[in-house]
């Protein structure tokens, strides 16, 4: 028996021997990467294309490696709701168990390259045919055909064993490890969408917030304007002209106020559904004071932080995946080795099974299967592996050149809106004080109230128009930490 034993682990140990022959080794591909962003961060230099060089997209990091990039802000309550998402949306708990299933296929991946073993133990009776063509002598000596019952007890080990003498095993699990990769990445990517999408939402309520403030307290003022109109028609020293536009204007900006109000509703409930709650059970109190100025972006940013973008080291370990499955389709038109045998106790009665040295069969074999006419399915098969690594080269690629135009429209956005809210603030500044001039000269009868009316309009879009703002800075550097993958340093 003992015998049996060491020859089959010897024919397994000699496949896997046979089987050490490394497979290729897949190259991350080199994208093109600016030297540095043609929009720099500093308003005051100059716009200048850059020259590009090429860069490997670096291993994924691990899911929990998502920065608490919120913090820059400095905004007690916008961390809490980022700390509230990330531990609550569904969305997210979808893409954690994504990768748990792209875990458990690894597993099956590398379990093939192993042996299998089963026992099988097996109880079966049989009785043969009086009538079988050749009888067999009973104990007696007489030859009878009379039918003869018999009972066996087999308790066999079997094992089988592929080798992976050209390397398609090991490429099977290559590509599930790069498809692992591919779903820690997603779920980077998706904690990243997910607390970039909680800040812009929190950011245009707060810019909403400023922006109801602002018609408050305009429509504050119109409502004292319609009262001094009032009495200066009821004195006889206005005309009913001038009351009546006082009181369009106080409602203009009522519906204004309304209308921001409807706007604020719809961001609350889409905050609610990005921190995993129901919009009907969530609320975010108004906070009308002027919001924060968003973070200073740093002069001078590195163009390689762009390949710390998980979209695109998903996109890369997808690619290496579809690699090892085109090398596996190119693989499978090989021959293919198989080891199996079995060995095991065998006996009529079910006591004697113990005497190992008297009743033990084996068996030790192997096949060696040869492709030789499928009507062509192996080659489409590697055909089509090949058209898909393809295409995702080419999506990774296009994947690349989204992230630059990003990160480009992003420092443009950050660039501009600081430049446009100093001049929009200069505009606020100068509109307040012809405000305050034009209603003097109305109250000493030098002017109209159509001049008052005009200038407190220009007053309130430029007030408007600066809180817009102010949120749309915020907002732009949001764009701009997602754009970069989560960080800047």
């Amino acid at each position: 028996m003992w015998s049996a034993v060491r020859l089959l682990l010897g024919l397994l140990v000699a496949a896997g021997l046979s089987s050490c022959a490394r497979g290729p080794r897949y190259q991350p591909p080199a994208v093109p990467l600016p030297t540095a962003w043609k929009t720099p961060a500093d308003p005051a230099a100059p716009v200048v294309p850059q020259p590009l060089t090429t860069a490997e997209v670096p291993a994924p990091e691990p899911p929990s490696a998502l920065p608490p990039w919120w913090q820059l802000f400095a905004d007690p309550e916008l961390s809490r709701l980022e700390e509230q998402a990330l531990a609550a949306s569904p969305t997210l708990q979808a893409a954690a168990a994504r990768v748990e299933e792209a875990r458990a296929n690894l597993r099956i991946a590398t379990s093939y390259r192993l042996p299998e073993l089963t026992l099988d133990p097996q109880a079966y009776r049989t009785r043969l045919s009086g009538l079988r063509p050749i009888p067999f002598a009973l104990g007696d000596g007489a030859s009878n055909r009379r039918g003869v019952v018999q009972t066996q007890y087999y308790v066999p080990l079997n094992v089988s064993y592929e080798a992976d003498v050209w390397g398609r095993l090991r490429g099977g699990v290559r590509a599930a490890r790069a498809e692992t990769q591919a779903a820690e990445a997603d779920l980077r990517t998706v904690q990243l969408t997910l607390t970039t999408d909680a800040a812009t939402y929190y950011f245009g309520l707060r810019a909403l917030d400023a922006d109801a403030a602002v018609l408050d307290t305009t429509r504050q003022d119109r409502l004292r304007a319609v009262q001094l109109t009032q009495a200066r028609f009821r004195a006889g020293v206005d005309n009913e002209i001038a009351l009546r536009r006082a009181e369009s204007e106080l409602a203009l900006v009522e519906a204004s106020l309304l209308d921001v109000q409807r706007q604020r509703a719809g961001l609350e409930a889409a905050l609610a559904a990005t921190v995993g709650q129901p919009a009907s059970a969530f609320a975010l109190a108004p906070r009308p004071g002027v919001p924060a100025p968003p973070p200073a972006v740093p002069v001078a940013l590195p163009a390689a932080l762009l390949a710390q973008r998980p979209d695109l080291q998903r996109a890369e370990r997808q690619l290496a995946a579809a690699g090892a499955r085109a090398d596996v389709a190119r693989l499978a038109r090989l021959p293919t080795v198989a080891l199996n045998g079995f060995i095991g106790p065998q006996s009529a009665e079910l006591a004697d099974l113990a005497r190992v040295a008297d009743n033990y069969t084996y068996y030790v074999g192997g096949v060696v299967s040869i492709p030789i006419f499928n009507g062509g399915r192996l080659r489409a098969t590697q055909q089509v592996a090949a058209a898909q690594y393809d295409a995702l080269a080419a999506e990774y690629r296009q994947r690349a050149l989204t992230a630059v135009q990003e990160v480009e429209t992003a420092l443009t956005d950050v660039r501009f809106r600081q430049q446009q809210l100093a001049a929009q603030e200069a505009a606020q500044r100068a509109a307040r004080l012809a405000v305050r001039l034009t209603a003097e000269r109305y109250r000493t009868g030098l002017t109209t109230y159509f001049e008052v009316v005009d200038a407190n309009r220009i007053s309130l879009e430029a007030a408007r128009l600066v809180a817009q703002n102010r949120g749309e800075q915020l907002r732009a550097t949001v764009q701009l930490v997602r754009a970069l993958g989560g960080r800047w340093e």
